[in-house]
């Protein structure tokens, strides 16, 4: 069956090149990864404006092991799938979360989108943790998520007002769904009880094996219809690609214009 790509709904907030650029690389090109993993994180790390929060290098440094290992499982995923993009690293324009500890001292959650798919008309937001493994999580009736029966910080995924925030951002886009996961970068040794309240939630608390299991139910029972025409929605990916995490440059930073003319620019 041909795959289409095309544009369905013109965003007023993304100019024709750039909709043109898109649609090259996802037809020419065939590609279908966008971003860097991590990047988000690995800023944390290198761009001095967050040395006031203290970052603890060997924390982030899992999390950024963590969320390329994600990247992976998830590159896995689509290959199968031509009409699947995956996309890495998003602050979205409109994004107006405060940045937050996020389970561990020393790193924090800066309310970007870690992994985002783009399937058909369906965007799939999944949340990368860099939490301690060879434990149990299970989420209360209050929506927090305990560890061991304990409480930690950043207990509190922000998962839905990133979905709420995407939503408003495709705002007029005629999505059909937008489906959350918070998947736990741990090994398969970390356990997840699935009770009431992890149905409840509103979103799937994974790790990264169960995150493959719950996608491909996701897939084949709400999001693939094999008698339909496969299709991706070009507008969808540029949107997207607008909010792309850009990494942060320490020599251009340090160098300034000599960076500049040794790259060629005025």
């Amino acid at each position: 069956m041909s795959l289409n790509i095309s544009t369905k709904i013109k965003p007023d907030n993304v100019k024709d090149k750039f909709l043109e650029v898109t649609e090259k690389f996802l037809k020419e090109k065939n590609r279908r990864y966008f971003g860097i993993a991590a990047a988000s994180l690995q800023n944390q790390l290198d761009d001095p404006k967050y040395e006031k929060y203290k970052p603890n290098s060997k924390i982030i440094n899992i999390g950024i092991s963590g969320e390329k290992t994600t990247s992976k499982v998830l590159r896995e995923w689509i290959a199968d799938k031509p009409e699947c993009v995956l996309i890495d690293s998003i602050s979205l324009p409109i994004n107006n979360l405060e940045p937050e500890e996020d389970g561990e001292e020393g790193q924090l959650d800066l309310g970007d989108t870690d992994h985002l798919l783009i399937i058909r008309d369906n965007l799939i937001i999944i949340d990368s943790k860099n939490w301690k493994a060879k434990t149990t999580y299970q989420i209360t009736e209050e929506k927090e998520i305990l560890r061991g029966k304990k409480y930690f910080k950043g207990n509190r995924p922000r998962i839905q007002q990133c979905r709420e925030l995407w939503g408003i951002y495709y705002k007029g886009m005629e999505l059909d769904n937008i489906y959350t996961f918070v998947c736990i970068s741990a090994d398969e040794n970390t356990n997840i009880i699935r009770d009431k309240n992890w149905w409840r939630v509103g979103y799937k608390l994974v790790n990264q094996n169960t995150l493959i299991y719950f996608l491909d139910k996701l897939y084949n029972e709400k999001i693939n219809n094999p008698e339909s025409e496969k299709f991706i929605r070009t507008e969808l990916v540029a949107l997207a690609l607008t909010g792309l995490v850009k990494p942060y440059d320490k020599y251009k930073e340090k160098f300034g214009n000599v960076y500049n003319l040794a790259k060629g620019k005025s």
